[in-house]
């Protein structure tokens, strides 16, 4: 495990930290990582040098807060999309379907969402900055009479991968839930409300000179006076 998870730093942009950290303590014990003591050693730089460069964060922490961010970055986006939707002018009969659809639609989302946090969570936690699943007890990490500390599991360029794939995969998901309901309530009949006083009054009443009994449109020119 510990020379997996060497490999796969060496293969990062760290590596010549990593490589330099692991010759000092193999030349301050005059061993080659055989005992315990110098494990522990190797594994404590490798550990510190993975952390992330800007932060005391490991990487996978970091991974795993960007991804937390995107989601319910993306997610809020949609559902402002599907509360502008209620304000939707529709006559009372379609109301209940309109807000129907986009309640269905909203909780939708929030699943989608829930999704994507576990299946990145499933990702990244037991991974660097907490224990893997060896079977670790205690405060300590050690398992077993031996007093071995549990090995944790390497973050690698593949994993991160993974995880940008479940991002961008659920955020294309989550716009086509918002967007299948604003093509949904684009469907229903619409009005265009007028103003309050005008409630009740019909919709053209006409002028007083065009309704029946009222002044003519037309007077006749009155004769002049000699």
């Amino acid at each position: 495990m510990l020379l997996s998870k060497l490999a796969t730093l060496l293969s990062t942009t760290k590596g010549a930290a990593a490589a330099t950290a692991v010759a000092a303590a193999a030349l301050t014990t005059g061993v080659a990582a055989t005992n315990q003591d110098v494990q522990n050693a190797v594994s404590t730089a490798v550990d510190t040098i993975t952390r992330s460069a800007d932060s005391s964060q490991p990487a996978v922490v970091a991974a795993r807060n960007k991804a937390d961010k995107d989601l319910r970055s993306a997610f809020q986006a949609d559902q402002q999309k599907l509360a502008k939707l209620h304000s939707t002018h529709v006559d009372s009969t379609n109301r209940a379907l309109l807000n129907d659809t986009v309640n269905k639609a909203d909780a939708d989302l929030r699943a989608r969402l829930t999704t994507a946090l576990n299946d990145v969570a499933a990702l990244t936690l037991g991974r660097e900055g907490l224990e893997g699943s060896s079977g670790a007890t205690g405060s300590t990490g050690a398992t077993g009479s031996t007093g071995a500390p549990d090995i944790k599991i390497p973050f690698t360029t593949e994993t991160q991968a993974k995880i940008d794939d479940i991002v961008t995969i659920a955020i294309a998901k989550m716009d086509e839930i918002a967007k299948a309901a604003e093509d949904a309530v684009a469907l229903l009949p619409t009005f265009a409300p007028g103003k309050p006083e005008d409630a009740g009054k019909p919709a053209d009443a006409g002028k007083p000179t065009d309704v029946q009994g009222g002044k003519p449109a037309n007077l006749p020119t009155p004769p002049s006076h000699p």
